[in-house]
């Protein structure tokens, strides 16, 4: 009998998502990292040929994993077609995007080119070829769908804005955006986002498109990771307050990806397992500035021995205790084994006085875009529960924490350790 085999292509394999989703495999029983291969051309970068681990998913069964960057494959060339053909993928995630906000105002074309036009190619060819397509998207998509929430009056809508971020509460704030609620994107950046969606889905109604919000890891640059070094580095920060949403953990969203993977491969016949559009976030909702006072705070406590580092180690292929091992290693210093405690002020300030901060042009951002997901693990839970045996009790679960906890998770190291 021909052994079943799935292939998987990662395009966007040098993003945060992309890497999230290499360093957080399904480590099986059998599974035998020594045929893990792997080329890093550039550091902290995964990408060029074909990973072809051997998997215990099913006797005689294997999934191949080619993670390709932008260099080693282009989405918005003429011959993507021949490309793809040529990798002749069974499942594609796009993570490839045009993330440039406010850049994007000024550059549109180059937004749609990733963002829109190059979503409906890779539709159109799965749909041609009977293959998966797994697309993220992102909350930029909405507008204000409840107006001008906030108002003016920070302090009403955030109680006493001088206290620790687990005292405020968004009394005001709405309830969290379904699939349902209208998109009105402010930006351009997010428009080319809702029109890659909107184009993917009618060129293949059988994707699935996952919204995601807010999204910080130990690799790459992002919020965290900036606010973690600037927290130890100023002596004030002055952070919007009246942007509400999700942060949300790559790594999270990478293993929740691998779980729709493994039903997939595990399935008789190759076939979407979800489709249509679907959010993704961990639960709960804060501003970005409540959001820097939980980090400052988590920063100071014991299991965090110094800020996060903004240099991510290479990639390695370990098991996930060893992994746990190289994460402690990125994100605390063993030098110097005392809790740091920032002496920075965090104040608040609206997005216009942050707009004037900057002294420069900004797309507008929505004030509230936290992201409910109630829909996707009402789906997730009618899967068979057969395939979570594949899983090791030792592979993490922070899928449907909070925000605050899963930060817990990625500052503590303890993201690719044992979760219970």
């Amino acid at each position: 009998m021909k052994a079943k085999t799935t292939r998987i292509l990662i395009t966007g394999a040098h993003g945060q998502l992309g890497q999230a989703l290499l360093a957080n495999l399904p480590w099986l029983p059998e599974f035998s990292p020594s045929r893990l291969r792997m080329e890093i051309p550039e550091a902290s970068l995964v990408s060029g040929s074909a990973v072809k681990p051997r998997s215990a998913i099913a006797p005689g069964s294997a999934i191949e994993i080619v993670a390709l960057g932008h260099q080693q494959l282009d989405l918005t060339s003429a011959d993507l077609p021949e490309r793809l053909s040529e990798i002749n993928a069974d499942v594609i995630i796009n993570c490839a995007a045009y993330n440039a906000v406010d850049a994007a105002e000024q550059d549109m074309a180059a937004a749609m080119a990733l963002n829109a036009e190059a979503p409906e190619r890779l539709a159109i060819w799965c749909r041609q070829q009977g293959a998966w397509l797994i697309h993220i998207s992102s909350d930029y998509v909405f507008g204000n769908v409840f107006g001008n929430v906030f108002g003016n009056d920070l302090g009403s809508v955030f109680g006493n804005v001088s206290g620790n971020a687990s005292a405020n509460m968004l009394g005001n704030a709405p309830r969290a955006l379904t699939e349902s609620d209208v998109c009105e994107p402010l930006s351009l950046y997010g428009q080319s986002k809702l029109a890659g969606e909107q184009r993917l889905l009618k060129a293949n109604p059988g994707a699935l498109v996952l919204r995601t919000s807010w999204l910080y890891s130990r690799f790459g640059s992002n919020f965290v990771l900036t606010m973690g070094r600037l927290l130890t580095e100023r002596p004030e920060l002055k952070v919007v307050a009246d942007q509400v949403g999700t942060p949300t953990w790559a790594e999270a969203l990478a293993r929740l990806i691998w779980q729709l993977l493994i039903w997939f491969h595990l399935k008789p016949e190759k076939s979407a397992v979800l489709s249509g559009c679907f959010h993704y976030a961990a639960t709960g909702q804060c501003s970005w500035y409540l959001f820097t006072q939980e980090i400052a705070e988590q920063i100071a406590k014991p299991q965090c021995n110094s800020a996060p580092s903004s240099q991510a180690a290479p990639l390695q292929t370990a098991s996930p205790s060893q992994a746990a091992l190289q994460s402690q290693a990125t994100l605390h210093s063993a030098a110097n084994p005392a809790p740091i405690t920032p002496r920075c002020r965090i104040t608040p300030v609206s997005t216009a006085e942050y707009g004037a901060l900057l002294n420069r042009a900004q797309a507008p951002r929505p004030a509230y875009s936290a992201l409910d997901s109630s829909a996707l693990k009402d789906a997730m839970a009618a899967m068979p529960s057969a395939f979570r045996c594949y899983l090791p009790k030792d592979y993490p679960s922070p899928i449907w924490l909070s925000w605050q906890a899963q930060l817990a998770l990625m500052l503590s190291g303890l993201g690719a350790s044992s979760l219970g």
